[in-house]
């Protein structure tokens, strides 16, 4: 299906148009009409499958048109401020050389700069909810004009610890407003919140093999020792193409980095503890090309989106499914091809098991890079493992 076929505004279409937008994608196509019908929705689907245009391109369709003034506000709630700046980005090249003004209200960004922002009355309110709630409580910020309510990675909002903050904006919002919640997952926690908000809401599911069919993953078995060895080795395979490596600790990413900088590779480290500002300096440098290897927490496993991102390598299998997909889904959006990679070292081999079992697929194993883990070493560590456990 077309975005022509929508029937949404000429001007609309025009900077889709400009921006390469023509097909839509699953969830665009089941969830935009709905959206234009003003019914309440719950949309699951994984990441990269276009969600924020889903919502995005009605809601803007409707000021467009005049058929909500630009009085009628519209808050859109993310988990992180990455995804909120980057939902900013994408709505403000969604509005270019239109009069629909958009503010991003998070941490780590100037409390005078918001307040001036917001008292000129913005109509889109791209926000995280704890900086929200803050100009709330302060009596800066009011939810009376919200006629559209949009949580996104709703799942990611609740395991950040959320719950709270979403309930008391729930609370305070008006009555008569449009719910639109999208996320990757669908936890009870968002249902009995649904449940309780919604409004005759429509269940709308992508299912999570969808986000697989461009990617193409592979574990390749390695010794812990030998794991900066095999970085190294698939650096100088793909010389040109930019590489994201994730990390389980802070402490693992800096040892990544310091590594890599010894090896004269442009590289730098994102985590939680890093400053706003270097984090999002950080953030768009990689994605403006300008150093070939960034390394993460799993800061950047949801929702962030790096364009035409070649290549992800997960350092250690990651602790669920769910994480591993979110992970791998930086990567192969939008319909473009990339490539999954997962160092898998003997002690996390059990842990790879499972999760391929609870993926129901099984990943190719890459057995032609020169620090492979022989069987031989992978018993003797596993043998050990059980002797230490016996000792304890």
């Amino acid at each position: 299906m077309k975005f022509q076929d929508l029937h949404i505004h000429s001007s609309l279409l025009s900077i889709l148009a400009q921006l390469d937008f023509f097909n839509l994608t699953p969830i665009q196509e089941l969830a935009i009409p709905q959206i234009l019908d003003k019914k309440d929705l719950i949309c699951i689907a994984p990441t990269g499958t276009g969600k924020t245009e889903a919502f995005t391109i009605p809601i803007l369709h409707r000021y467009y048109t005049q058929e909500a003034s630009l009085k009628d506000q519209t808050l859109i709630l993310n988990p992180t401020r990455e995804l909120a700046l980057q939902t900013q980005a994408r709505i403000a090249a969604l509005t270019q050389g239109n009069h629909i003004a958009t503010i991003s209200i998070c941490g780590g960004q100037s409390y005078d700069q918001q307040i001036e922002a917001l008292s000129q009355y913005p109509t889109l309110i791209i926000a995280t909810p704890g900086r929200l709630l803050d100009l709330f409580a302060q009596g800066i910020f009011s939810f009376h004009s919200i006629k559209t309510l949009v949580i996104d990675e709703f799942d990611h909002m609740l395991e950040l610890g959320f719950m709270k903050e979403v309930n008391q904006i729930l609370q305070e919002l008006p009555h008569e407003r449009q719910n639109l919640f999208f996320s990757a997952t669908l936890p009870n926690d968002i249902l009995r919140i649904a449940n309780k908000t919604l409004r005759n809401p429509l269940k709308i599911e992508i299912k999570k093999e969808i986000t697989n069919t461009t990617i193409e993953e592979r574990v390749f078995y390695v010794d812990k020792t030998n794991k900066k060895k095999l970085i190294n080795y698939l650096i100088e395979l793909n010389p040109e193409e930019q590489i994201l490596i994730f990390s389980r600790t802070t402490h693992g990413v800096d040892r990544i980095v310091q590594d890599l900088r010894k090896e004269g590779i442009l590289v730098e480290g994102l985590y939680g503890d890093k400053s706003q500002k270097n984090r999002m300096q950080v953030l768009s440098t990689f994605k403006a090309n300008q150093i070939q290897i960034l390394v993460s927490t799993d800061l950047l496993a949801r929702g962030v989106d790096i364009e035409n991102l070649p290549l992800v390598i997960n350092y250690e299998v990651p602790d669920q499914d769910t994480l591993y997909l979110h992970r791998i889904g930086r990567t192969g959006r939008n319909m473009v091809s990339g490539k999954a990679y997962t160092f898998c070292d003997a002690e996390d081999n059990h842990k790879w098991i499972q999760l391929q079992l609870s993926l129901n697929r099984q990943i190719r194993i890459d057995d032609q890079h020169p620090y492979v883990l022989s069987w031989e070493q992978m018993i003797s560590t596993s043998e050990l493992k059980k002797g230490n456990r016996r000792k304890k």
